[in-house]
């Protein structure tokens, strides 16, 4: 797997056994939080 970075994103390229190619992109929308979107993150996530 081959992590790539650019500005506003972030793309994981795997590159499979077999040869073929798969790219997920992660996109930001463009907000900033704080604090506070710490602790509804562990809430909604956390087992």
């Amino acid at each position: 797997m081959v992590e790539v970075t650019v500005p506003g994103q972030r793309w994981e390229i795997e590159i499979m056994n077999d040869g073929t190619i798969e790219i997920e992109k992660f996109i930001s929308d463009g907000d900033f939080y704080d604090a506070i979107e710490l602790e509804v993150l562990i809430k909604e996530f956390s087992n």
